[in-house]
């Protein structure tokens, strides 16, 4: 924590740096209202103009005067006008009330509607989802039959795991 080099006595929120060639050649810590009076504040975020929301957000049906049922977000109540003008969603079940809206949008500038992952999936190979369910069933019936002290049932398990491991494995 740094106190303000201006003033001494607040602490410092803001750093200016003196730039020479790439180089630091000098830094200023500042407070809020040190800095708010030599001129220097937090950049604000850009401002997007209505013609670049609406560029942006696509053929999005325009909003419907009066109210509707289902025309808002059940979970934070924004308004489908409101998602068009503000361009970012309130809360998660804001993806299904506006679903009709979202999936032009999506198509627009992801090229697809729903997420394929980042890689493709290999040709011809089915998930093996199932396969590794049975293993790990067999291998925790196998723990609780060792654990339980019943040897022959642990055995029966035991040479059942390693035909199912050999099986996965070709």
């Amino acid at each position: 924590m740094q106190y303000c080099t201006a003033c001494q006595k607040a602490i410092a929120t803001i750093v200016v740096m003196d730039l020479t060639e790439g180089a630091v050649t000098g830094s200023q810590h500042l407070c809020q209202a040190c800095a708010e009076q030599m001129g220097v504040g937090a950049p604000k975020a850009p401002k997007l103009s209505p013609e670049i929301l609406e560029d942006l957000l696509g053929s999005m049906q325009p909003a419907r005067k009066g109210p509707r049922t289902g025309d808002g977000c059940p979970g934070c109540g924004m308004a489908a006008a409101d998602f068009r003008t503000k361009g970012r969603l309130g809360c998660p079940r804001c993806y299904d009330a506006f679903r009709a809206e979202l999936l032009p949008l999506l198509q627009r500038i992801h090229e697809a509607q729903a997420h394929t992952g980042r890689l493709p999936a290999v040709v011809g190979s089915a998930p093996p989802a199932a396969d590794e369910r049975s293993l790990t069933d067999v291998r925790r019936r196998l723990e609780d039959a060792v654990r339980g002290e019943r040897y022959e049932e642990a055995a029966r398990l035991r040479d059942e795991l390693r035909k199912l491991e050999r099986g996965a494995a070709s």
